[in-house]
Parts: structure tokens; C-alpha cells; sequence
């Protein structure tokens, strides 16, 4: 049996994949309802669909735009294939709902309380009880136990983010604002009319930014969240013998937008073939995803070294035509895919890569 500690995404997702394999897979979640509690901005693009079907309920809103502000109070609006803004608690669901077609077995109020290895077996320990299984899968988060007790994870380096659901004023449903220079950066994006969510991510306590983009739009609490997210490390091991880790346990996060559900299910796909076919999940998933992990995450630690007048020039850089249309017709997760085009086209962008040294 397969025993996967985490049903948000990541778990979900890689259970699915496995049952349809032909696998055993139980999946364990310590909260008592899958989808809850809710950490994440909910934006992602249309590339999930090449994934899983998703239901209408799910999409909340789709973006059309993005408007980059400089700290100097310029900008300039982006047009960007649609992105969808989505009911996380819902999509969450969705995948769980798509694994137990599948097979497999979901148990609620089960808090992973660690492993033995008794030969070619794992004992399995959870409060109230201790299972036998093959292969254990950590999705269980940032934190993650599984990770810890394989020794897969010793330190690791976080962002702080926090986000409020709010009533706000909005530009315009269709556009996400993004505030440069707020924090590593701030956002707004908008459900409808009405409500938005926003929200500020930062290594340093970026309370400060995010009460400032709240009264910029005028923002009146609904509900507010707020988490650490791991940022991605090249050299972390992901699997040692038959104990995995995927999404956020795995450090499998866009530091540039600090999205992870995507790249999640991506590297789910590569978990699958490393089970089923004896393969190295390590050099599996960082073949297909590591690259444009780290190219975001140098263009996020280059951003964050960078003065308000950088970001000032930066953003007049990327009001041209020139650059707007390499954004416009790419999917923005996969930098490797324009990065190299952005240069040619607009070559006064190297001079910022000293930024990275």
C-alpha cells in the first residue's frame, strides 16, 4: 500500500495518478474536511486544464490583464493569456473527489505522528493508530513531518505571506494589480465588483505594506489568512528509499509568484513514474520542473535586492509594446520558455543582472 500524509493538491493529485496506475493508496489528512484551512492567493493559469477537467464552480473569476505598479506611482498594464482566480476549498475537493473514483481511501483526523522502517516495511504511526505500507508520500506542507522524520529536512528558508478577503475598491474584475516594491511584492486580486483578495509577501514582517494596499483600496475585512511559504531549494533531497515528498514539503513553490500548486501536480506526475517504474523521483521531477524553479526563484531574489528607482525604471522597461506581447503570448510559469526573448528584444534588461550576484 501507498500512504499519502496530506490531502490538499499535491497528495490528492499524486493519489489519483497512482490508483489509476493500478496502486493501493490511502491518503491521510489531519484536518476533519479536505479544503480547509485555506492558504493561498488562488490564482493559477489555464495549464491545469492539460491535467485534470476542472468544474465552472471552481473558477470564481478569470484575468485578463495585470497592471505592475512602480513605488514612484506609475504603471503599465500587461494583457496576459486568462488566468483563472479559483475557489481553492472547492478545487481541493475536486481532486479528491477524482482519487476516490479512482480507489482511494481518504482518512480525516489523522495526524501524522512519524515512521519506523522494520526491513523492507514502514510502520506508519498516527494518534490512535499505526499502519503498514511500501511507500509513504509526504504532501503534508511546509513543515513537513514526513520530511523531518526521513531526514530529508534539516533547515529551510521561508516567505512570510498574509492575505484578507476584503471589500475593496476594484479597477476593474478582470485585472490583477501588482505592487512592486510592497514587501517582496503585493497584489490584488479581484472575485468580482466588489471583493477582492489581497495581500503582501515578504522574508521581514510585511504587516506594514499590506495595511498600506488595504487602505490604498479602501479594504474592509472578510476573512484573513496568513502562512509561510518554503522557498524552493535546488540541492533538497526529495526521496530517500521509499519515502517521498511533493508540493510544498518538496519546496516545489514559483518564488516569483510563490504559487505551488501547479508545479505540485506537474512533479505528481513524475511521483507516479518513479513508483510504478523504480525510477529516481529527484532526478524526475528536477529534469521537467527544476529549471524554471530556479529561474524563478533568481528573478524574485533579483527583484528583491532592487532600489524603488530600479523598480521605477523596470516598469517603464515593460510598458513597451515590444515586451507586453512576449508576456501576452506565453504562460508566465515557465520562464525558460521567454526569458531568452525578453533579452534580445530589450537587451538594457542585463544591466539588472547584477542584481544576482
Amino acid at each position: 500500500m501507498i500512504s499519502i500524509i496530506g490531502a490538499g493538491p499535491a497528495g490528492s493529485y499524486a493519489a489519483y495518478l497512482l490508483a489509476k496506475a493500478g496502486k493501493e493508496v490511502e491518503v491521510f489528512e489531519e484536518h476533519d474536511e479536505i479544503g480547509n484551512p485555506i492558504q493561498c492567493s488562488g490564482v493559477i493559469t489555464p495549464f491545469i486544464e492539460s491535467l485534470i477537467p476542472l468544474k465552472k464552480e471552481i473558477i470564481v473569476n478569470k484575468i485578463k490583464k495585470v497592471r505592475f505598479h512602480a513605488p514612484n506611482g506609475s504603471f503599465c498594464d500587461v494583457p496576459i493569456k486568462e488566468d483563472y482566480v479559483f475557489d481553492r476549498c472547492l478545487l481541493d475537493r475536486h481532486l479528491a473527489d477524482l482519487a476516490q473514483k479512482e480507489g482511494v481511501k481518504f482518512n480525516l483526523n489523522k495526524r501524522f505522528k512519524g515512521f519506523e522502517k522494520k526491513e523492507k516495511e514502514l510502520h506508519v504511526k498516527f494518534e490512535d493508530k499505526t499502519i503498514k505500507s511500501e511507500v509513504l508520500v509526504g504532501a503534508d506542507g511546509p513543515h513537513s513531518l514526513v520530511g523531518k522524520s526521513a531526514g530529508l529536512i534539516k533547515k529551510r528558508r521561508f516567505i512570510t505571506g498574509i492575505q484578507a478577503r476584503a471589500k475593496a475598491d476594484i479597477v476593474d474584475k478582470h485585472l490583477v494589480e501588482i505592487f512592486l516594491g510592497k514587501g517582496d511584492f503585493g497584489w490584488l486580486i479581484p472575485e468580482n465588483e466588489e471583493t477582492a483578495r489581497i495581500g503582501v509577501v515578504a522574508e521581514r514582517n510585511c504587516k506594514k505594506e499590506f495595511d498600506e494596499i488595504m487602505r490604498l483600496r479602501n479594504g474592509k475585512f472578510i476573512c484573513y489568512q496568513s502562512g509561510l511559504i518554503p522557498v524552493f531549494d535546488p540541492f533538497l533531497k526529495t526521496q530517500k528509499e521509499n519515502v517521498y515528498l511533493i508540493g510544498d514539503a518538496a519546496g516545489q513553490v514559483k518564488k516569483s509568484t510563490h504559487g505551488g500548486i501547479l508545479f505540485s501536480m506537474l512533479a505528481g506526475k513524475e511521483l507516479c513514474t518513479a513508483i510504478t517504474q523504480n525510477k529516481n523521483y529527484d532526478l524526475l521531477w528536477k529534469k521537467e520542473l527544476g529549471f524554471d524553479l530556479y529561474l524563478n526563484k533568481t528573478i524574485s531574489d533579483m527583484l528583491s535586492k532592487f532600489s524603488d528607482k530600479e523598480l521605477n525604471s523596470l516598469v517603464e522597461l515593460f510598458a513597451q509594446e515590444k515586451l507586453k506581447k512576449i508576456l501576452s503570448s506565453n504562460v508566465r510559469d515557465f520562464p525558460s520558455k521567454f526569458l531568452f526573448q525578453m533579452l534580445v528584444k530589450e537587451p538594457r534588461l542585463l544591466k539588472f543582472s547584477k542584481k544576482i550576484i
